[in-house]
């Protein structure tokens, strides 16, 4: 099983910086154009400088976002605004947040875990990746020597872990205490108790870690790791490169929530969409949903005629050109043709893989290459943001899925299977810049 540790962690030194909302920000994959724009402004600190550095022209291999992140890196360290812990430390993170079901807080533990193999079986993986976005964030990896920001894990809190630490660390004051630009609301325990770490380690040592969120950053450590270790003939079994930085989650929260990763095509040929309902009918029945009224009041009827379908035999379909959204059902008798004998019988319950392996491949002729283009299929996590982008011609489809139960997750990666692309959408997402791990020794 996973080996987890503390470690002397990197965060933002409180006497320099008063307002860790202006300074922090989402992880890379969620940040628009615009938002990168912002958070630019809001600090001249934000992490955004370093997590996703504006591009520049004459930009080249010695001179990029990430050749400047690393030297806003080094440089925060020599001027105070970034300090490592003088000893080794565990963090334990309130995330308070409001859905449509009202507040939740969920708990997470920031920890170093040891890298290992996904076969070795301790910490398992639940979907695809893509081969740009690796080398993108290895390259960030070899000019940082750092990671950044936290892989998000989940495990079953069988000793209810989080809710001792939550109990010994009542009565203290948090390090950090703010809200994000969400109004997301964020508190950081800082646990140099070595008995702590103990307690964690124990309870945690025979229970395997799911990664909820990361798989890229994951992948990229492993790279990182082997690429040192040939470079140098072997690394020390001490040696910071062979941990990640990981959040982890109890499956038991009650704020861990996944919320749906609906698809967007930006780019998808008139006649394939004229022609997309017709192909589609021998297999599913076509049901047009009635769209009078504001887009969203039919984002709430589209999706409550989607909660009423089986779990992987429903899908709404929103198509550039057409007035109303559609609802596409499987037609039972059929379903045993639309997946090969490679596609596992509990995968064959998810929405997703009714894309992945009919829809995408077989409807619209989108071949793996085009599907390991991050921007063949563009995902968001919001029904409405969805219609909206293809009513404003923005995408040309738009594919409204119900999110993958937390339950198939565990279950799908306890088997060892992998899911298609975005299966799940964790939120809220861990924010980057609450405590970064070094990669080099000394640092």
């Amino acid at each position: 099983m996973a080996r987890i540790k503390p470690f002397k962690g990197i965060r933002y030194n409180p006497n320099r910086i008063s307002d860790m909302g202006k300074v922090v920000c989402p992880p890379y994959d969620v940040i628009s154009k615009r938002e990168q724009a912002a958070l630019y402004d809001r600090d001249t600190h934000n992490m955004i400088r370093m997590e996703l550095g504006k591009r520049r022209s004459g930009d080249d291999s010695a001179e990029n976002p990430h050749s400047r992140a690393g030297r806003y890196f080094r440089a925060w360290l020599d001027e105070g605004v970034l300090m490592q812990e003088n000893e080794p430390a565990m963090y334990l993170v309130a995330t308070e947040f409001e859905i449509s079901e009202g507040l939740r807080t969920r708990w997470g533990l920031l920890v170093s875990v040891e890298l290992e193999p996904f076969h070795r079986g301790g910490i398992l993986p639940h979907e695809h990746t893509y081969s740009k976005i690796k080398s993108e964030r290895l390259s960030l990896m070899r000019a940082c020597h750092a990671n950044l920001s936290p892989i998000f894990s989940f495990f079953s809190d069988e000793r209810s872990t989080m809710p001792q630490l939550k109990s010994r660390l009542a009565s203290t004051a948090p390090a950090f205490d703010f809200r994000d630009e969400n109004r997301h609301h964020h508190r950081l325990w800082v646990i140099k108790d070595p008995e702590l770490h103990r307690v964690v380690r124990s309870n945690l040592a025979d229970q395997p870690l799911f990664i909820a969120d990361g798989h890229h950053r994951y992948e990229t450590a492993l790279a990182y790791r082997d690429e040192l270790s040939a470079v140098h003939g072997g690394l020390p079994e001490d040696h910071p490169a062979k941990c990640t930085l990981m959040y982890l989650s109890s499956i038991q929260d009650p704020g861990l929530k996944i919320l749906p990763a609906h698809r967007l095509l930006p780019q998808v040929a008139p006649h394939i969409r004229r022609r997309f309902l017709d192909r589609i009918r021998p297999f599913f029945n076509v049901q047009p949903i009635e769209a009078n009224g504001k887009l969203a009041e039919t984002t709430k009827r589209l999706l409550t005629r989607l909660d009423e379908t089986l779990p992987g035999e429903g899908l709404v379909v929103v198509i550039r050109d057409m007035d109303t959204p559609v609802l596409l059902l499987l037609k039972p008798e059929r379903k045993g043709e639309l997946y090969t004998t490679d596609t596992p019988e509990m995968m064959r319950g998810i929405d997703v893989t009714l894309l992945s392996d009919f829809v995408f491949p077989k409807v619209l002729g989108l071949s793996r290459s085009h599907l390991d283009d991050v921007n063949c299929v563009h995902y968001h996590q919001d029904a409405q943001t969805a219609l909206e982008g293809v009513y404003a011609g923005q995408y040309d489809m738009a594919f409204i899925v119900k999110p993958t139960p937390l339950a198939a997750v565990q279950r799908i990666a306890d088997a060892g299977q992998v899911m298609p692309r975005k299966s799940t959408y964790f939120a809220p997402k861990v924010i980057t810049g609450l405590v970064m791990h070094a990669l080099q020794q000394p640092l």
